[in-house]
């Protein structure tokens, strides 16, 4: 039996990255890897509020996660299951410390990508400061977690998929735009890059002759409020935002609406429900050709509706116990320190 310790399960959002694997954790007993909060290990779990700070500078982030990991006695591993695909903070403790791997929510398809540089090391930002020049000599073990936004947010949780709902609306914009409030990542001014990336959909939507579900000035409504809109619409919108992905990925297959986001094809993750014209509808990044996909949804709702049934198909395949087990089996079957 293969015992691993999570580290300060209850710190911040350690609890959302480690949730998927405890709602695994009897397929993964049966399998030999079980889950303590002792001190007998084998190997360490420590996920990203534990060694990375995004409130403070880079510099600090990374020396105060350094001296926390330097307490832990034995082997570790990082994970970093925030919700981007953008390595910064968790790569730069990664290669400074003893940990075994890294494991990530969400990766680059093309890992090339990472050499290059991109804004806050989010691609979908477009060009900017921050590359991993040296990226090459740690990449093998930088692996995927087998878990994602998706599957922290539906662990243990089977969705209710709702069909013949009265679609009131023809598209739902129920995000934050304008942002609000400034939200800084390691000195940096993120929200500024949040907004520009989700202007120009707000742009096209401005121009457009149709019913539209939206915020008004980015202020969050009800709960309640949230769902009867979305719920509502014909098409659902989600851009990105400080990730790619999100909860409402999913909320458009289970209120029956077409999804509508930017282009999902250069990330490599699991579970993936994201295919473009078989699960949901890719716009380009610029959203230069969002009016055009919306018009051809609206044209002939029905007959996009086999997005929405492929969609839930995907999810049911994909998100189960048995999925996570298999792939932390494949992962540690890798690892040269085991031997059974």
């Amino acid at each position: 039996m293969i015992k691993i310790k999570l580290y300060e399960l209850d710190k911040h959002r350690n609890e959302c990255t480690f949730r998927p694997y405890l709602w695994a954790h009897n397929i993964l007993k049966e399998i030999g890897i079980e889950f303590t909060q002792g001190d007998s290990y084998d190997f360490a779990w420590v996920a990203q509020a534990s060694f990375l700070n995004k409130k403070v500078s880079l510099e600090q982030s990374v020396n105060d996660g350094l001296e926390f990991l330097s307490k832990i006695k034995g082997d570790y591993m990082l994970i970093d299951g925030q919700d981007s695909t953008s390595l910064i903070g968790a790569y730069e403790v990664f290669k400074e410390s003893n940990a075994l791997i890294l494991l990530k929510s969400s990766l680059l398809k093309n890992r090339n990508l990472y050499k290059e540089g991109w804004t806050l090391g989010r691609y979908y930002w477009g060009k900017g400061d921050y590359k991993l020049e040296d990226f090459d000599k740690y990449s093998d073990r930088i692996l995927l977690s087998g878990t994602n936004w998706l599957s922290t947010h539906w662990a243990g949780i089977k969705p209710q998929w709702y069909t013949n709902l009265e679609k009131k609306f023809d598209v739902s914009a129920m995000f934050q735009y304008p942002q609000g409030v400034d939200v800084y990542e390691h000195g940096n001014h993120q929200s500024i890059h949040y907004d520009n990336h989700r202007k120009p959909m707000m742009d096209v939507l401005n121009k457009l002759n149709c019913n539209i579900a939206k915020l008004e000035n980015g202020k969050r409504v009800s709960q309640q409020e949230y769902y009867q809109k979305i719920s509502s619409a014909k098409i659902l919108l989600a851009p990105f935002g400080y990730g790619e992905m999100a909860p409402r990925d999913l909320d458009a297959a289970q209120f029956g609406s077409v999804l509508i986001k930017p282009d999902m094809s250069f990330i490599d993750t699991t579970p993936n429900i994201f295919e473009d014209k078989k699960t949901y509808i890719a716009c380009k990044h610029d959203y230069s050709d969002l009016e055009e996909k919306i018009s051809l949804v609206l044209d002939s709702f029905e007959d996009y509706l086999y997005l929405v049934d492929n969609a839930r198909k995907k999810f049911e395949e994909q998100m189960n116990p048995q999925n996570i087990a298999l792939h932390l089996y494949k992962t540690f079957k890798n690892l040269d320190s085991i031997t059974t």
